[in-house]
């Protein structure tokens, strides 16, 4: 018998070792190579038992490679690592105890498998495994190579474990053999299949291949957007779902909005093998309205797309804008111009409702001011600085309401003051002054003169007096060297428009200390978190100068309790503190309210008979401080004397003309104020000289010694009748009194 051993394997020689009968036994196996004399393999059984028989193994045939095994039916000689050397005819010899000897002839043919397989396309490079990429309808060719083996190997495609007939063997030489297959019309069906060239000479191995995966690049089949949206809200999110199949590689899917790529929102994927699904989350602008949105799957290598579009409809709140008409120039409009303003309206679904602003402010037409309202137009005739700001229009619809960007308004126009004037102003006598005048006016390059005027005289200021202090505004420098140097000093300016029409006036009067407050009353109240005791006051004349008030406690020493300024229009002064703070006071310390300004403070008002520790007893009462403060006791006590005395007439003579150099100077001049509405006769001594100098209308007359505080303050509110703020004690002086027709005569009462 032939039997078959792979090189380099375990091979088998079987050999049959069973006797005829049961009662006989095997006595020895010897195994022979052809015709060889000497064994080179025995199995001894003789004088033992059959599983303790004896094995030996020529050294120098098969050595240790051989075994002799009797378990397998029929028994064998195995032999290991088969080599090409042990290929040939084998004699096995079996001795019974009782039966003739049993001869058997087997040979050994040693197979020697393909030495190397090569599978490559037609330009000799190795497909690594891999076809392709194919393209649909493409032709590909395949070779497989065989080198080696013994006896000659077979060679066998099959395509998908189909077998390929149609092949052709291009060479075979007994030792290498190639092979050849052409498939053409690549279908789709043939993605990831699998190409296999097989060679084999012995059923005893597996065939040895070589394979290789069939890899296509194919075209997308289909695009879709999913459920696309009827109708979206601009700045509302939306997601859109575009789904795509059939693309290998994996097609890469693009938005685009009309012909652009569509960049914003944002974007995700989700990829297989053939398939891609990409999601696009959006705000819509009212700008996409109309517009087409398309969804495009692109095979990146075919360079073959297919895409799905749908055309969106956005709702939206009107977008407004609003600019000057495009006639104007903005930075050439002065008072008095015309001036007209165009609002630029895109809205889906129209608007129904247009509005107008100026500084926030609703517009509304007025024909006689001269503001006219259109569809979409605001009309401004003769315009004025008080039209200068921020304007602004708005458009609603069913959406909702949307405002423009603001347009400022620039009017030209020339200077006016830019505080409230007239500006009272106290000075004492040689008191230098800085005076600063500020004006508003567009442009802001203005130049400034000054002028000064009394009640004899006017004069320009020289240039030389005053400086700018920066584009709208002036400070002249001044000192009131005599009375005749008390009067209004007048500040004008001019620029590229015109000529500041009303100047801004400074009433530069003789300053003192402020008058004690008025009417004071003190009452308890009680607040949300604290009971306080809240002091009200009327303020009295400010001596010419800014004043503040202050609430003390008196005793040893002085604490200020709360201080703050009048109400601009009534004049009331409110002072606060907390009633647990009165509570901490000593039995010996008084509550006083006084006024202070820059020159002084006034006479203090007490306020007593207050029982703090009794809330149910208040009165409140203002008095002078008359122990403490004498000089206001005395004045009290005069008020009071010539109240009840009747009518004091005092005569006030103030000279036309000075005569003469000579002549003696009045004991006193009057000065008018009229300030908060009411107006004020202040009597002011007149400074003691033994040679008058000439005064001349020049605001740098030399300096004069301090002048005294005023003697008499009259009050007034309907400029007929006086009421006596404060009096001073008359000092002891040598000036004359005149008594001529051109003397003012005040009545006291």
């Amino acid at each position: 018998m032939e039997v078959e051993a792979v090189v380099g394997r375990t091979g088998s020689l079987p050999c049959d070792i069973e006797p005829d009968s049961h009662e006989d036994r095997v006595y020895m196996v010897l195994w022979f190579r052809h015709a060889g004399g000497k064994p080179l393999y025995s199995f001894d059984v003789r004088g033992r038992s059959f599983n303790k028989a004896l094995h030996w193994s020529d050294p120098l045939a098969f050595g240790k490679r051989a075994y002799f095994v009797t378990m397998s039916r029929p028994s064998s000689l195995t032999v290991e690592a088969v080599q090409l050397d042990d290929e040939g005819i084998y004699r096995c010899r079996v001795d019974f105890k009782n039966s003739p000897t049993r001869n058997f002839q087997i040979k050994l043919n040693v197979i020697v498998p393909p030495h190397q397989l090569l599978l490559y396309d037609e330009a000799g490079r190795d497909v690594a495994g891999v076809v392709g990429p194919l393209e649909e309808g493409g032709n590909f060719t395949l070779l497989c190579e065989l080198r080696g083996g013994r006896p000659q190997p077979t060679l066998s495609w099959l395509i998908n474990n189909t077998p390929v007939d149609d092949h052709t063997i291009l060479k075979n030489d007994g030792k290498i053999i190639i092979s050849k297959i052409v498939i053409s019309g690549a279908q789709r069906s043939w993605l990831n299949s699998t190409v296999r060239c097989q060679a084999t000479n012995t059923a005893l191995l597996s065939p040895h291949e070589r394979s290789a995966r069939v890899e296509m690049n194919l075209r997308p089949t289909s695009v879709s957007i999913i459920q696309k949206p009827g109708q979206m809200s601009a700045d509302s999110e939306v997601t859109l779902v575009c789904v795509t199949h059939g693309s290998r590689p994996p097609a890469q899917v693009a938005w685009f909005r009309e012909n652009r790529k569509y960049t914003r929102g944002k974007h995700s994927e989700y990829i297989n093998d053939t398939s891609t699904v990409s999601k696009l989350t959006m705000l819509p602008q009212p700008e996409d309205d109309g517009t087409t949105i398309r969804c495009r799957a692109d095979n990146p290598i075919l360079r073959v797309a297919l895409e799905d579009s749908f055309k969106m409809s956005v709702v939206y709140k009107p977008v407004v804008s609003m600019s000057l008409g495009s006639t104007l120039n903005p930075n050439d409009i002065k008072e008095g111009d015309d001036v007209y303003f165009e609002c630029n309206i895109k809205s889906n679904p129209k608007e129904h409702r247009i509005s107008w602003y100026h500084n926030d402010e609703q517009v509304s037409q007025n024909m006689s001011s001269g503001v006219f309202i259109s569809t979409k137009s605001l009309v401004l005739q003769r315009v004025t600085r008080q039209d200068v700001g921020l304007y602004s229009c708005r458009a609603a619809n069913q959406i909702g309401e949307s405002t423009s960007q603001s347009v400022f308004l620039r009017v030209q126009y020339a200077p006016t003051c830019a505080q409230a004037t007239p500006v009272v102003i106290g000075a004492r006598l040689d008191e230098s002054l800085r005076v600063r005048c500020t004006v508003s006016a567009d442009p802001a390059d203005v130049a400034f003169y000054w002028q000064f005027n009394n009640s004899g005289e006017s004069f320009q200021v020289s240039p030389a007096r005053y400086v700018s202090t920066g584009g709208t505004a002036s400070e002249l420098r001044y000192r009131a060297a005599s009375e005749r140097d008390y009067g209004a000093l007048l500040c004008r300016a001019s620029n590229a428009v015109g000529t500041q029409h009303k100047p801004c006036v400074f009433q530069i009067v003789p300053a003192a200390r402020p008058s004690p407050p008025r009417n004071c009353t003190a009452n308890r109240v009680a607040a949300k978190v604290d009971v306080i005791l809240a002091v009200k006051c009327i303020a009295g004349y400010d001596g010419g100068l800014n004043q503040h008030f202050l609430l003390e406690a008196v005793g040893d020493t002085s604490k200020a309790l709360a201080n703050t300024t009048a109400g601009k229009i009534d004049l009331v002064v409110w002072l606060n503190i907390s009633w647990s703070v009165l509570e901490t006071l000593g039995e010996e310390e008084v509550l006083t309210v006084s006024a202070r300004n820059n020159k002084g403070v006034s006479d203090p008002v007490l306020l007593k008979e207050l029982v703090f520790k009794d809330a149910a007893k208040h009165t409140e009462e203002t008095t002078q401080v008359i122990a403490k403060f004498p000089l206001a006791a005395a004045f009290a006590a005069s008020a009071a004397i010539v109240t009840a005395a009747g009518a004091i007439i005092a005569l006030i003579f103030k000279k036309r003309h000075e005569s003469s150099s000579t002549s003696k100077r009045p004991c006193q001049s009057v000065v008018q104020v009229d300030a908060q509405g009411r107006r004020y006769l202040i009597a002011y001594p007149t400074p003691h000289t033994q040679e008058k100098q000439e005064i001349k209308p020049d605001i740098l007359n030399p300096k004069h010694g301090e002048a005294e505080g005023p003697r008499v303050v009259l009050e007034s509110s309907d400029n007929t009748s006086y009421i006596i703020r404060e009096a001073n004690p008359l000092p002891h002086s040598t000036c004359v009194s005149h008594t001529s027709h051109d003397d003012m005569v005040i009545l006291l009462l």
